[in-house]
């Protein structure tokens, strides 16, 4: 017995429409975020600084343009 894609995707399928099939959310996700925002509207969240500043970046060396370092020799 052979089995190739076509028979292992018929299988899925099949397996998929014989699946019990969820039920959907009681309310869409728009209506119940609305609710959920009533009462106290839009508060900010106060974030802290925990890591230590950044270092100021050493001074770069000027651009070398690509190839100027290589030696091709024939």
């Amino acid at each position: 017995m052979q089995i190739s894609s076509a028979n292992i995707l018929i299988a899925a399928q099949q397996a998929a429409k014989q699946a019990p099939q969820a039920k959907p959310a009681a309310k869409p996700f728009a209506e119940a975020l609305a609710d959920h925002g009533k009462g106290d509207g839009f508060a900010p969240i106060d974030f802290k600084q925990t890591a230590a500043t950044p270092r100021p970046v050493a001074a770069q060396t000027p651009a070398v343009p690509p190839g100027s370092q290589l030696d091709i020799r024939i």
